[in-house]
């Protein structure tokens, strides 16, 4: 990753970055940018997208199940 690419203080990730940490695929990622869901982007020109890893981060924890952490199947 260049260090270069930064917004303010925060790295700019690319989409492949983005795929390799979350597990999606960079295609899942491009659709969701046309359908405007997912995770928020940065458009900086027509065939260039970056992500924060702030907004990766927020996402990621929305997303986070927590557990009771006994195991159990408690319905």
């Amino acid at each position: 990753m260049d260090k270069e690419r930064k917004l303010g203080n925060q790295e700019l990730l690319k989409a492949e970055d983005v795929a390799r940490v979350t597990g999606l695929s960079p295609e899942t990622l491009a659709q969701w940018r046309s359908q405007k869901r997912g995770i928020p982007f940065i458009r900086i020109s027509r065939n260039c997208v970056r992500y924060r890893q702030s907004d990766l981060d927020s996402w990621l924890v929305e997303r986070t199940v927590l557990t009771d952490g006994t195991g159990s199947d408690r319905r």
